[in-house]
């Protein structure tokens, strides 16, 4: 299943897309290094290193193919009730009581207007998933079914097929301010913690679909920033472009 965000935001997200192209992707700029605003978190963490290089279709289908989703989409056990989430647990209804929407039209002009939807549980690290869609935005929520412990994730997480690291890709080229790359997350003690591993935000690349090549691999399907700015609404397959994200 094509694992990108609803047509209309992407629209919406396309007809956004003024600035000015900053880098050409090329095979000499393809390698990256660590952006940060920060110095001293730039000299605390220079001793990891990831790598990016050139991939293929065959191997965005390859890895493709090869993926398993974690995701149990059970939304049938799930209901709202004052625009709150309910889910059934062991037989009674638990309120997810962070998650409340406003009570105007997802149509509306208001920025302030938000609306959740349950997704489904992901049983392996035991949470639940929640997508949030804001005024130009959309990030996802894990909750941990024992604790209630909230994490925030840029867009739907994946999990790696060694079941230790989970990542997201940002919203696609287009708006002020959010980031434009990869995020990728730490599990630990059987997902009671996830601790943030890496995040590329770089304006050279707008991010659309990603797979799991393997436990330290990622297949990411992407368009120039450039190609971005050329193109009049959603992209053609022949469009993209696939880098290889080693970790």
């Amino acid at each position: 299943m094509k694992r990108v965000l609803p047509l209309l935001l992407l629209t919406f997200i396309f007809s956004c897309s003024s600035k000015p192209a900053e880098t050409v992707l090329t095979e000499e700029n393809i390698q990256e290094t660590r952006e940060t605003e920060n110095p001293t978190e730039l000299k605390e963490k220079a001793a990891f290193h990831y790598l990016i290089e050139n991939a293929t279709k065959a191997d965005f289908d390859k890895a493709k193919k090869a993926s398993s989703d974690e995701l149990t989409p059970d939304t049938v056990n799930s209901r709202k009730k004052n625009g709150v989430i309910e889910v059934l647990t062991n037989g009674k209804w638990k309120s997810l009581t962070a998650f409340k929407d406003t009570l105007n039209s997802p149509e509306s002009d208001d920025d302030e207007i938000r609306e959740y939807k349950y997704v489904g549980q992901i049983k392996s690290i035991n949470k639940l998933l929640v997508e949030g869609y804001f005024w130009e935005h959309y990030e996802c929520y894990l909750v941990d079914k024992s604790t209630g412990k909230i994490d925030t994730t840029w867009t739907r997480p994946y999990i790696s097929p060694d079941k230790k690291m989970l990542a997201s890709l940002s919203m696609p080229y287009g708006l002020e301010g959010p980031p434009l790359g990869i995020q990728i997350l730490r599990i630990e003690n059987n997902g009671q913690n996830l601790t943030k591993f890496l995040e590329i935000n770089q304006q050279k690349w707008s991010p659309y679909d990603f797979y799991w090549e393997s436990p330290s691999s990622l297949i990411i399907q992407i368009l120039p920033v450039e190609r971005v700015l050329e193109i009049n609404g959603i992209p053609k397959e022949e469009d993209y472009s696939y880098i290889r994200l080693k970790i």
